[in-house]
């Protein structure tokens, strides 16, 4: 595996895991929110929501768990080298 030198500020950095982690929140809501629209214009109680939010949470959670694995990679990383 070919290591890549990350040579930006920390708060380069903070800002970057931030916004993947803002991206993960929306990825949870949004499809929750558009099976909720789906059953309004359907009629139906609550099925495209259920499925929306079942969606969106697996979604989400393999992102955390890609996530966590890089920032476990760098963290890994930075260790070995001292």
């Amino acid at each position: 595996m070919v290591k890549t030198v990350d040579d930006r500020s920390p708060t380069a950095k903070s800002l970057s895991k931030v916004s993947e982690i803002f991206a993960i929140c929306l990825m949870m809501i949004v499809p929750g929110l558009i099976g909720y629209w789906i059953d309004q214009k359907v009629g139906s109680r609550f099925v495209f929501t259920l499925l929306g939010l079942i969606f969106g949470m697996s979604g989400a959670v393999m992102q955390l768990v890609r996530l966590v694995s890089t920032i476990d990679e760098s963290t890994n990383d930075t260790s070995d080298s001292d």
